[in-house]
């Protein structure tokens, strides 16, 4: 995925390989970030280019680096920042 200046891309691959669950890479330039939310899923983050930040209601932030992955569990409230460009996968599971 290419980086545009001050905006997030993203794409879903989900309805591409057939499955029912969320599964989707996004590009964050750097100073974007996606708002507090929070899913009924597991979600799992493997970046793939670059640092997310993704902050925890309950925890400090937690840094994940390329070839790193983070499992936020259900219901828990998070925010992702991209202090410097980064692309992530988002796999989103029961």
């Amino acid at each position: 995925m290419t980086y545009r200046e001050h905006a997030i891309t993203s794409k879903s691959f989900a309805r591409k390989l057939g499955i029912e669950l969320p599964f989707a890479m996004y590009a964050m330039a750097a100073g974007e970030s996606i708002s507090a939310e929070q899913s009924t899923l597991t979600r799992l983050f493997e970046v793939v280019d670059g640092t997310l930040t993704v902050r925890l209601a309950t925890e400090t932030d937690q840094e994940v680096h390329a070839g790193e992955m983070l499992v936020v569990p259900a219901h828990t409230v998070h925010t992702l920042v991209a202090e410097q460009p980064c692309q992530f996968i988002q796999l989103e599971t029961k």
